[in-house]
């Protein structure tokens, strides 16, 4: 019999639900972009409006621990690179390429505003376009490039299963390297 919030009608099928979108790659980084987004909202208001650290400096220095709570979130939850044999690349790898994505992510954005404003298209509108495609570029780029899993770093028994292999070794409880995606 269930007991706490099982037993609460509907409970189970919302933990489930919740349990689903998560294993889902695209809603955690979504999240941990939203984190990193909030994150930088509020300490640049600390930085800037209690401690009165001049703007720039102030809204540099939440950039940049905003951007350490992104490359961590996405890193260690969005692709699981922290797993021990996951095949992914190191920090030193990683962090290079993840910087270079942002980079490319702020000017694909600048530029997507600049080009609607050239057509006339108001800020305001211009600027939900950049919102909405960006981030798509950058979770690829992520995928295929920053968190790229390795063949070279993927040790033997973390190999893909032989066909005749896979059904036994999924119900005997394996379960796929945590940088793939469960869509």
């Amino acid at each position: 019999m269930a007991s706490g919030w099982q037993s609460i009608p509907g409970c189970t099928a919302i933990a489930a639900l919740v349990r689903g979108m998560l294993a889902k790659r695209w809603v955690r980084f979504g999240i941990v972009g939203g984190a990193a987004s909030v994150s930088y909202f509020l300490l640049g208001l600390l930085f800037v409006s209690v401690l009165a650290l001049p703007t720039l400096a102030g809204n540099a220095l939440a950039y940049a621990l905003s951007f350490i709570v992104s490359y961590l979130g996405q890193c260690l939850w969005t692709f699981r690179a922290a797993e021990a044999g996951s095949g992914i690349a190191t920090h030193r790898t990683m962090l290079p390429r993840f910087a270079a994505t942002q980079a490319v992510g702020l000017c694909c954005n600048s530029a997507i505003v600049w080009l609607f404003m050239q057509l006339g298209v108001p800020y305001a509108w211009a600027m939900p376009v950049a919102v909405l495609l960006v981030p798509v570029m950058v979770y690829m780029l992520c995928k295929v490039w920053v968190f790229k899993k390795q063949a070279s770093f993927v040790q033997p028994e973390q190999r893909q299963p032989q066909p005749e292999l896979a059904g036994a070794q999924q119900t005997a409880g394996h379960h796929p390297a945590g940088n793939e995606d469960k869509a």
